[in-house]
């Protein structure tokens, strides 16, 4: 992507973070979101056609990177030598610190469903890649367990953003897991 289609990406996203902040999804117009980013409306429209679009879009960016599968090193955190579900939890965990308060401003909003349901499809993933392969979980159904792990985590991170992310990562990955390893090694 160059430069400039890239700056301006970053403008309509931090227009619109801005905008969930002080308003509610509901009443953000493109108009709002084009005042604030100070572009014209073709401008946007070269990049989104609606504003849940946009927010897709926000949601997959946050997403990809916490969720892939090959991890760079990084200055704050590095999990790029590790790959078991504990350290991708955390390292999710450290990445939505990082865009709390974006995340504070979808989750105050009726913008809250479209995240969730993105997030809960990415940690479908991890469900499967990573704990049926590390546990034997042979007394409960996949798919209710699968559920239990991804509501389970679902919620404690929204209970964790409202609380304007009180505990560091690490004690978040160590609360998850103490919720869901009796049910693991039952």
């Amino acid at each position: 992507m160059d430069r400039r289609k890239a700056k301006t990406i970053k403008a309509i996203r931090g227009a619109f973070s801005q905008l969930l902040q002080t308003k509610r999804y509901s009443e953000i117009t493109i108009q709002d979101v084009l005042d604030q980013a100070d572009i014209c409306r073709s401008t946007f429209y070269e990049h989104y056609k609606t504003k849940e679009e946009l927010l897709h879009s926000i949601c997959k960016e946050i997403f990809s990177h916490v969720f892939c599968h090959e991890l760079e090193p990084e200055t704050h955190h590095d999990f790029s030598h590790t790959n078991d579900y504990r350290h991708v939890i955390t390292h999710m965990f450290y990445h939505f610190t990082e865009d709390k308060d974006e995340i504070k401003g979808i989750l105050n909003s009726e913008g809250k469903e479209i995240f969730i349901q993105d997030l809960k499809e990415h940690l479908n993933e991890l469900v499967y890649d990573y704990i049926f392969k590390e546990y034997e979980c042979k007394k409960m159904d996949e798919g209710l367990l699968a559920n239990h792990l991804i509501t389970t985590l679902t919620e404690l991170t929204l209970w964790w953003v409202n609380r304007n992310c009180d505990k560091t990562p690490e004690e978040m990955a160590d609360n998850y897991f103490n919720l869901i390893i009796p049910v693991l090694t039952a």
